[in-house]
């Protein structure tokens, strides 16, 4: 069945170099709005708007794992608002900005200078670079700040680092009187122990996480996206990714992680295109799960192309073999 018309039949002819590229970005592109990704995406705009002209500008504290899509949904909301030149003065309505590893206070606000354009942002001391960025803030009406990677300011866990740091970001916080959104790994959470007020100024705490699928709702909400996924394809015919045993497969290799999806799917592409596929199939899927690898889960097994492959096997069969390392070490 012809699905996707954007990409022209390959009819078993290999794709060349240029047209695999091409598809393979395409891939990579694909964000498909699920429905935890629009629960985000609307507690964005909802603390954007509240703030607006509000006493005080309301925040938000957004963490989770590697690859569930914190960053995405924070890019994509700040391309909504594009940046423009008013009377010789850049208007920046939200001013993105993720934290370089290894950071303190002083090097965010000179990077978070760097993201609003200032020439001169690594000039001065924390005191005088702070200042002028509360003072770009106000000039180039930002509306919204989003500090990403949020980690990266707490990576030296000690307790001056982690005081310093929360000190920095509550004064901050307080004098912008912007809606702040701080993102980053679960283990950034422990900065708010360290300091009751900016635990108070962040109150508000959204976990983003990965699909699950135990139960039926689960199942059909991963599959929905698959779907989704697979209709935005770069080629002429579908995959049938959601199909219940293609599905389980999927789960199992990306345990729900929507990067790892994309990961896969991207690899597949390109082997697919190379082939002169006008689909992806397991074949494909195959070669791309022995291109990953993922050293979190040293004992995954590839799923594709097995006939026999069962879910809950697969995982107790993985979990088994983890237990008997973790066992042997200790």
């Amino acid at each position: 069945m012809s699905e996707n018309k954007k990409f022209a039949k390959l009819n078993g002819f290999p794709a060349s170099p240029v047209e695999v590229k091409s598809r393979r970005e395409h891939t990579k592109s694909i964000i498909v709005s699920h429905p935890r990704y629009q629960k985000i995406m609307n507690r964005i705009e909802e603390l954007h708007f509240y703030s607006s002209g509000s006493l005080q500008a309301e925040t938000l504290f957004l963490y989770g794992e590697t690859g569930v899509g914190k960053s995405t949904v924070l890019e994509e909301y700040t391309e909504r608002f594009q940046r423009e030149i008013i009377d010789g003065i850049t208007i920046v309505p939200i001013l993105y900005n993720k934290v370089p590893v290894g950071a303190t206070p002083k090097s965010v606000a000179s990077s978070l200078l760097s993201s609003l354009g200032d020439p001169a942002y690594d000039k001065g001391t924390e005191i005088s670079q702070t200042d002028r960025l509360l003072h770009f803030i106000k000039v180039c009406k930002v509306e919204l700040i989003i500090i990403d990677e949020f980690q990266h300011l707490i990576d030296r866990d000690t307790r001056t680092v982690l005081r310093k740091a929360s000190e920095w970001i509550k004064k901050f916080s307080d004098d912008a009187n912007v809606p702040i959104i701080l993102c980053g790994m679960p283990e950034s959470k422990r900065i708010f122990e360290h300091n009751e007020q900016l635990d108070r100024r962040f109150l508000d705490k959204e976990e983003i996480y990965g699909f699950q699928y135990i139960t039926k709702e689960e199942q059909i909400e991963f599959r929905t996206f698959l779907k989704a996924v697979d209709e935005d394809l770069p080629f002429y015919n579908r995959t049938y990714l959601a199909d219940k045993k293609l599905s389980d497969k999927m789960f199992y290799a990306t345990n729900g992680n929507p990067y790892y999806v994309n990961k896969i799917l991207v690899e597949a592409t390109a082997f697919a295109a190379k082939s002169g596929s006008d689909s992806i199939d397991e074949n494909h899927l195959y070669e791309a799960f022995r291109r990953i690898k993922n050293s979190k889960r040293p004992f995954v097994t590839n799923p594709f192309t097995n006939d026999k492959f069962n879910l809950f096997d697969a995982f107790e069969l993985e979990q088994n073999k983890n237990k008997k390392l973790a066992k042997n070490i200790g």
